[in-house]
């Protein structure tokens, strides 16, 4: 059996950097594998917590984390409840984007090209990223 990848991971030596945020506060993915280090996080950090810049990936925790149902990841759920619920949803892509993690990763796991359209949507530090 496959480990699962969470897509949504805080930073930290040995994660996998997924992409940075763009101009129009969508995720950029990577096209290429990147795994960070500590030299890499300390200088991230500088500019305030890298997680409200950049998405970070490492193994799922499940049961482990805040955000498991018992049955699946609730963020991915969530983000696509709520653009659903949006009277001017934002246009989903098409075509998946580029994705280092996808054959691991646990929201295409448990939702499929739904959660791989809205991915980019995702920030995982909302609170940073807002001030």
């Amino acid at each position: 059996m496959t480990t699962l990848t969470c897509p949504s991971a805080p930073a930290s030596p040995g994660a996998v950097l997924l992409g940075m945020k763009g101009a129009e506060g969508r995720i950029v993915p990577l096209r290429t594998r990147m795994e960070v280090d500590a030299e890499f996080l300390a200088s991230a950090s500088r500019q305030g917590p890298p997680e409200a810049r950049m998405r970070f990936a490492s193994p799922c925790r499940s049961e482990g984390c805040a955000q498991w149902t018992g049955t699946a990841c609730g963020i991915i759920q969530r983000v696509l409840d709520h653009i659903d619920r949006l009277p001017d949803p934002p246009l989903l892509a098409e075509t998946l984007p580029p994705c280092t993690i996808r054959q691991s990763c646990r929201w295409f796991s448990d939702r499929g090209r739904p959660a791989c359209a809205a991915c980019d949507l995702v920030v995982t530090d909302q609170v940073a990223a807002g001030s």
